[in-house]
């Protein structure tokens, strides 16, 4: 997992690279980093593309990081997760926490459709 931060019009927005799986080998991982980012930006974007598998420590993880989000008056956008991954969501009912979209681009833009 990589977080990086972009600065675009409306402010600060972090994307994280989700790639591989996301289970209980690194569902810990995701979380630090996503605390060291939320100083910093409390908007983000997980980019799935190239997310192969996630269990259910690895989608506790990603509820966590959308709380923490969320309670500082954040969100967090799911982009380019596959109908695999996505199943995970749909059976366990957190898709509905959730706004998807096709790709990180489409993700990053909604902030801004959300800030006009």
């Amino acid at each position: 997992m990589q977080f990086q931060i972009q600065t675009s019009a409306d402010g600060p927005i972090a994307i994280a690279t989700l790639s591989g799986r996301l289970d209980a080998a690194n569902s810990r991982q995701l979380r630090r980093q996503f605390e060291g980012c939320l100083r910093a930006t409390d908007r983000f974007v997980f980019d799935c593309q190239a997310l192969d598998f996630i269990d259910s420590t690895g989608l506790g993880a990603v509820v966590a990081c959308l709380r923490k989000a969320l309670a500082t008056g954040g969100d967090i956008r799911l982009a380019g997760v596959s109908p695999k991954v996505k199943l995970v969501f749909e059976l366990t009912q957190a898709e509905k926490l959730f706004t998807f979209f096709t790709n990180a681009d489409q993700a990053l833009a909604s902030f801004a459709d959300q800030q006009a």
